[in-house]
């Protein structure tokens, strides 16, 4: 082994890595919860609001099911994803969501589900559509919603060395 990394590789490897791994950078697209013409680049998965347009707005759950329909609400029990955002208290009361947050919400929900990570289809105020699923009530038109549509020129995933993700086959929602 040696003290310092070398400039070129050695012919034999060393015992231990010679340079410190640095983190890949992240980022996702927030659109706007009633405008696909809205986006935000979130480079914080921690964060729960975004700012667009000088006006902070919180982040709220973009879900889609295995067959790549959006969801904000479960249409079973009509319990919203991350709450309603016209409920300030109890049981019911929004809750803005980080990335992983947001993602557990879909699953909760829809165990198949996860946050959309398809490009829109339409544009400007389309009805229903992933991933933003406007007009899909919760209130959430009003907010940003998460994807895990990686922002331009970012990568897609960052190493973890237990595998990559990638889409499912003909399914352009869900991870394999």
């Amino acid at each position: 082994p040696t003290d310092t990394p070398t400039e070129t590789p050695t012919e034999v490897p060393t015992d231990t890595p010679t340079e410190t791994p640095t983190d890949t950078p992240w980022c996702r697209v927030a659109y706007r919860g009633g405008n696909l013409g809205q986006t935000v680049d979130v480079t914080n998965r921690g964060a729960t609001t975004a700012v667009y347009g000088g006006t902070t707005y919180d982040l709220a759950p973009g879900c889609c099911k295995a067959d790549g329909t959006c969801f904000r609400w479960n249409p079973t029990s009509a319990d919203c994803v991350a709450g309603n955002r016209g409920i300030s208290s109890g049981p019911n009361a929004f809750v803005p969501t980080d990335f992983t947050q947001a993602d557990a919400a879909c699953k909760a929900k829809d165990p198949d589900s996860a946050l959309c990570s398809t490009e829109p289809l339409a544009t400007g105020r389309a009805k229903r559509q992933p991933p933003n699923c406007r007009n899909s009530g919760c209130s959430y038109d009003s907010a940003f919603i998460w994807t895990d549509i990686p922002c331009a020129g970012y990568p897609t995933e960052a190493p973890t060395g237990t595998g990559e993700r990638r889409l499912a086959a003909g399914n352009p929602c869900l991870p394999l």
